[in-house]
């Protein structure tokens, strides 16, 4: 069976997600849509964990996910996916690595 598993700080860009949407943006329906949209798309690319974009100039084995407004970085495995990080498109993924925030 194919899953997915969040790193820790994939666990902490949800919240962070979660709590823009929900508590700054004081709209909670649109945190828990967006929050379940991003499970949905991770437990699709653990049943096809080759679907998304290679990022190997980024990090070896890396791979790259549109999902809306978010980018989800993962790494493929044997029985799924490992998610490293769901980052907001907007940002500019390629400095974050650069100054080692990824």
């Amino acid at each position: 069976m194919s899953r997915f598993r969040l790193s820790r700080q994939a666990s902490a860009d949800i919240r962070a997600i979660w709590d823009y949407l929900g508590v700054a943006k004081d709209d909670p329906t649109a945190a828990h849509r967006q929050v379940e949209t991003l499970f949905e798309r991770f437990q699709l690319l653990a049943t096809h964990p080759l679907m998304g974009q290679s990022r190997e100039d980024l990090r070896s084995g890396l791979r790259a996910f549109a999902a809306g407004s978010y980018v989800i970085l993962y790494y493929p495995m044997k029985d799924g996916i490992q998610v490293a990080g769901v980052v907001h498109g907007a940002r500019d993924i390629e400095s974050m690595f650069e100054r080692g925030e990824r």
